[in-house]
C-alpha cells in the first residue's frame, strides 16, 4: 500500500477481510504510544481532548484548540489521523467546510462527522441538511486534490434508545442517503444488541464502525457479525484517568518516593 496516497490507503484499510481497531488519543503522548504498539491509524476523541483540557463534550472547546491537538498529534506521530470534529463547530454549510479544511491542514486524513444536533436542542439533525453538508465537504476536498476520508456518525441509537427497532430504521435509512451523498464509512455508537448489528451490516451500504463498550468487545464476534471498525472512544482515557487518580492516592501516603521511580 505504499504507493497509495492517505486517503486510499484508509478505503483500502476499511475494505479488507479483517476487523480494525482504531484507538483513540487526546494528547501527543498517548498518540504515540498507539503508534509505537502498531496503530497505523489514529483517531482523536473529541470527549477526551475536551475533558483533557477541562472542556465539556459537545463543541465547548474552542475549535482552534482542538485543532492544535490534533496537529501536534499529527506531528509527532508517522500514523494517519482520523478528527473528531462532532457535527462540525458551524452552524453553516461553508463553516463547516472550512473548519473540515483546517482540520485537513493540521494533518487530518480523516474525519468524524456526526449529526447530533448541540445546546439545549437534543435530536437528530435534519437528514437532507446532513445529507448536503457531507455532499458539500466531499466535492470540496475532492475538487483539492486532497479527499477526506469521512465517517459519517448517526446517532440514533442514542436519540431513540428506548426503541431499538426504530433506531434500526432511522439508521439504514440515514445510511442509504449518507453513502449517496460520498461518506466513506457509518459510525454507530451506543448499538450493541448481536442481532440488530448483523441486519445492519448486511444491509448497510457503508462499512460499519461501532464504539467499544461493554457488551461490544468480542472482536471476533463483531467481525463475524460483519463489523469492519471497532472505535475506542474515549474508554481509554477513562481508564487512565482512573489510574493516575489511584497513583495519587498512593502518592499521598507514602513516606518514601522510590517506589514511584523503581
Amino acid at each position: 500500500m505504499s504507493d497509495q496516497t492517505p486517503y486510499t490507503r484508509m478505503r483500502t484499510l476499511h475494505k479488507g477481510e479483517g476487523l480494525l481497531l482504531l484507538p483513540n488519543a487526546w494528547d501527543v503522548p498517548s498518540a504515540q504510544a498507539f503508534a509505537a504498539a502498531g496503530f497505523n491509524l489514529i483517531g482523536t476523541s473529541s470527549w477526551a481532548v475536551a475533558a483533557m483540557l477541562g472542556y465539556p463534550d459537545g463543541e465547548q472547546i474552542p475549535f482552534e484548540t482542538l485543532l492544535m491537538v490534533a496537529e501536534r498529534i499529527a506531528l509527532n506521530t508517522n500514523a494517519m489521523i482520523s478528527v473528531d470534529i462532532e457535527a462540525g463547530y458551524a452552524a453553516d454549510i461553508e463553516g463547516v467546510c472550512a473548519n473540515v479544511t483546517r482540520a485537513m491542514a493540521a494533518g487530518a486524513v480523516g474525519i468524524n462527522f456526526e449529526d447530533s444536533l448541540k445546546g439545549d436542542t437534543k435530536g437528530l439533525i435534519d437528514t437532507q441538511m446532513q445529507v448536503d453538508r457531507i455532499r458539500a465537504i466531499k466535492a470540496l476536498r475532492n475538487a483539492s486534490g486532497d479527499p477526506v476520508f469521512l465517517n459519517a456518525r448517526t446517532d440514533g441509537f442514542l436519540v431513540l434508545k428506548d426503541d431499538p427497532r426504530a433506531a434500526l430504521t432511522e439508521t439504514l435509512k440515514r445510511a442509504e442517503a449518507y453513502a449517496a451523498a460520498g461518506a466513506d464509512c457509518l459510525f454507530v455508537p451506543f448499538l450493541k444488541d448481536e442481532e440488530l448489528i448483523g441486519e445492519l451490516t448486511r444491509a448497510c451500504p457503508l462499512p460499519v464502525n461501532l464504539l467499544a463498550l461493554p457488551g461490544v468487545t468480542d472482536l471476533a464476534l463483531l467481525q463475524d457479525l460483519g463489523v469492519k471498525r471497532v472505535s475506542l472512544g474515549n474508554g481509554v482515557f477513562d481508564v487512565d484517568v482512573a489510574r493516575h487518580r489511584a497513583l495519587a492516592t498512593d502518592i499521598k501516603s507514602m513516606t518514601k518516593l522510590d517506589s514511584l521511580f523503581a
